[in-house]
Parts: C-alpha cells; structure tokens; sequence
C-alpha cells in the first residue's frame, strides 16, 4: 500500500480501533520517597550529574541540618552521602553549581545566612568533594553562578539580606576577587533569588534580584559592569516580597519574559505571583491580570516546563501553608490556567514546599520532580508518559463518527467524518505518551479527508488523536512496515 508522506510516499499497513479516554489523566503521582530522603528541613535542591556517571543526582541545602548530596542509582532511586561536606549545621539558603576551576566536573557553593560563611566545595570528578577556598562570609540568601565578564570563567553573584549584593569575578583557577564596588551599584536590599539572564538580547548577561523589598533589573554593560535599570524595565507601583523568580519565552516570540513567586509575611505585601511579558530587548509590561489566574498563594518557588510538550512553556509553582505543588497550563500566548488536578495525582503531601527540581530522575526519558519540604517529608513524583495523551481534551467526540477506511488499509489513508467537520488538529503518540507526528488532515469533501503523515512510523501499536474545536478522538494503530 502507499500512504503519502511528505515529500515521499511510504508502504504502511494500518488496523485502528477505538480506544477509550478518561476525562483527565494525572501525570505526575507522588510516590515513595527515594532511600536517601527524610525530613531534613531542606530549603533548595539543585539536580545535576554530580559524579559523571550519566544520571541526574540531587544537591540537598537544608537550614540547620547538614547539607547532603542523593546520588542517583540510574533508576530513580538513590544514597544520600555528603562525602566532604562541613559537619556545621549552618542555615543553607541557596546552592550554586558550576565549574568553577575548569577541570570538567560541577563544584559547589552552598549559600547560607547569619554572616557564618558559605561552604564552596571542590568536585574530584566522582562525587568526592574538598574545601576548594572561601568567600566573603555574608548574611546570604542567594548565589548566581555565569561569566558575567565574558572572559571564559565561571562568576559568582552573592545576594545578601539587609547587605549590598557581592560580585565575585574568577581568577580562571577557581578562586574569586571581590569587585563589589566596580561592577554592582551598591543597595542595601534583602536578595533572596539572583538570577543572571541575557534579558536585553545584546548577548551578555544581566541581572535580577528578586527581593523581598523591591525588586531589582541591572543591565551588563558587556564587561561585567551592571548599571540599575529596574525605575525604567520593570512595572512599579506593586509592595511585593518576591521569594524566587524564573525566566522563560512564554508567548514563543523569543524574548525572555519573567515570572514572580511572592509571599505576604507582611501585612503590606501583594501576594499576588506576577508575570512580567518582555515587550522588547528587555522592557517589561505587567500582564498578570490579563494571563495568571488571580490567588493569594504564599509562592516560594517557580520554575517553567513544557508539562504537556506541545511547545510552549507550562509552570509549577511550590507554595507554603497550602497547596504545595500546582502545575499551570500554557495555551501558547502566555495566559496560563491552573490544571493541578489534571496533573498531579493525588494531591502533593508535605508542609512548607520550599525547594523545586525538575528533572529525568528515573530515565525514562520523562520528566520528575522533587518538592524539597522545610517541615516534615520531602515530596517525589515520578512523571507518566501515558497521562500526555489526553491532557489537552476537554470533551470527547463520538469515536464512532471517525472511521479510517479502507479497513485494512489498501493505498491511501481517508478518515470520514461528520459533514463539514473542522478538524483543527491531529497528533499521533507512541504508546508511552510521547508525540511522534502531527500529520495533515486534508480535506476532500464534506464528509471525508485524507491523512497525510510527515514521517515515516516503525512497526508497532501508535494513538491517533484528531481535534475538533475543543473536542477530541482517540484512535489506536497499528502500523506494520
């Protein structure tokens, strides 16, 4: 037989059968914790391949406990170690991973308050770490690792509470000279997330403070000298006590909009979370109203992902006192609607959700994700593929006003259907969940279209699924080539 590809025609045999559809699937369900975890009062967890070995590991910051690395097993599962890591019981507030040194591994640099000093490890390849230096003991709340001088090494950005912000500039071996006072302009604020991002589009990076007394946007003059540009590119007007802060395209137009995490600790605090649209080379709008749906969640954590991978960036958000995980769906302008039953099953399980990872812990080429919880048990949530499939559907159509014929396939593959039905959209899906094409539905009367692949699909059991407006049909197939 020939089904039409483009640009080539492929032999395909195909048998499809209905196959029945929830009304929403979970995603993501919380299990049992990995062996390493506990209640260790974790603040911030960092993912990253700590010991080279492939896999995603865990970095555990945690306030008044010792700090701790979960080494990944390869399957999800992993052993908690710190191998090197001080015995102090320092209150840890943010993590920060790079190479410092340049030998090829990540280091660490542990961000702690109460002006004690911060923990900066050495990473001997495997995991194993040493004291590699120090750095200014300040009353920190937040660490941005990147080359902010474009001279090939890796930078550090401490951010202070009720303390000037620190730039620290490598020396190309791993040590640091503090040029506080010729980079940064010099506020006093409470920094308590730092975030270095090229905001203005001219290929370096800028900087963001997410504070609790004011936010702040500094611009980098190319060599690593921020001017304070926030009075000019970011909304004002709005007391806010931003907690954490992310960065992400979330309109698809290619510039790097921002959202705010916020808390009201203080009666005079707007705990509404925000989301600043990047209108052009770094000039922010407040268009919370139009695309976040209004909540006083107490936000402590953020972080962008295409939940439903159809292209455009999703959100979850961690929040103390309720609600500790919701996950947001993107319709593809940047308005976002909170879809946390559809995702998460059931509901997350732990107090004060403070810490956020998202990574493929399991590798099964699905994301994961781990709430770190400052009170009682961490939480981990395997991702599942299959719930992808109908994520996206809000009613069901008749399966049976969808037929594929001939049956068996013979040459070209026709799909009847209602009279004049406007299909909007069709997707095919492995059986794991994962997209694998977005064939063309050509019409060819009022009651029959072709279906035009863009790919060629191997042998085995694939989902069919075709919109109509806001309705959907899930077909399976089988292809034999």
């Amino acid at each position: 037989m020939n089904i039409y590809y483009l640009p080539k025609a492929v032999a395909l045999g195909f048998l499809l059968l209905a196959v029945g559809l929830p009304s929403y699937a979970q995603i993501y369900s919380e299990q049992m914790l990995p062996t390493s975890s506990g209640s260790q009062n974790t603040i911030v967890v960092k993912s990253v391949d700590i010991d080279n070995d492939g896999d995603q590991d865990l970095i555990l910051g945690n306030e008044f406990q010792q700090n701790s690395v979960s080494f990944n097993l390869g399957n999800g599962d992993f052993v908690t170690g710190n191998n090197g890591f001080s015995n102090e019981l320092n209150d840890t507030d943010d993590i920060g991973l790079g190479d410092f040194d340049g030998d090829g591994d990540i280091d660490i640099i542990f961000i702690n308050q109460g002006g004690f000093g911060h923990e900066y490890y050495e990473n001997d390849g495997n995991g194993n770490f040493t004291i590699a230096g120090f750095l200014p003991a300040t009353n920190g709340g937040a660490i941005a690792v990147g080359d902010v001088n474009n001279d090939g090494f890796v930078d550090v950005i401490l951010g202070n509470l009720n303390q000037v912000n620190f730039c620290m500039i490598n020396n190309g071996d791993g040590s640091f000279t503090n040029e506080t006072t010729d980079r940064l302009p010099g506020s006093l604020k409470s920094t308590d997330h730092a975030l270095l991002e090229d905001i203005d589009g001219d290929g370096d990076l800028d900087l963001f403070f997410a504070n609790r007394d004011g936010n702040e946007l500094l611009i980098n003059d190319g060599t690593g000298v921020f001017q304070d540009q926030s009075a000019s590119r970011l909304p004002q007007g709005v007391d806010m006590d931003t907690r954490k802060a992310c960065f992400g395209d979330v309109n698809n137009d290619g510039k790097p909009d921002l959202f705010l995490a916020n808390v009201q600790f203080n009666a005079n605090e707007d705990p509404q979370n925000r989301l600043y649209i990047n209108e052009s080379n770094g000039f922010f709008t407040d268009l919370t109203a139009m695309l976040l749906p209004q909540a006083l969640n107490q936000t402590t954590n953020a972080a962008f992902h295409d939940i439903d991978q159809d292209g455009t960036l999703d959100l979850f958000i961690t929040n103390v006192l309720e609600n500790p995980l919701q996950a947001f769906l993107n319709d593809g302008t940047g308005k976002f609607t909170e879809r946390t039953n559809d995702i998460i099953s059931p509901p997350v399980m732990t107090d004060e959700a403070w810490g956020l990872a998202i990574a493929d812990f399991n590798n099964d080429d699905f994301s994961d994700i781990y709430v770190a919880s400052r009170m009682g048990l961490d939480a981990y949530l395997p991702g599942d593929p299959e719930g992808m499939i109908p994520l996206n559907t809000q009613n069901v159509l008749s399966s049976g006003d969808y037929i594929v014929f001939p049956n068996p396939v013979i040459d070209e593959i026709f799909l009847k259907h209602p009279t004049e039905s406007e299909i909007t959209e069709a997707r095919i899906y492995t059986m794991a969940g994962q997209i694998t094409d977005h064939p063309i539905i050509q019409p060819m009367g009022a009651e029959t279209s072709q279906v035009i692949l863009n790919k060629r699909l191997s042998s085995g059991l694939y989902l069919l699924q075709i919109k109509s407006g806001k309705k959907c049909v899930i077909l399976k197939l089988r292809v034999e080539t």
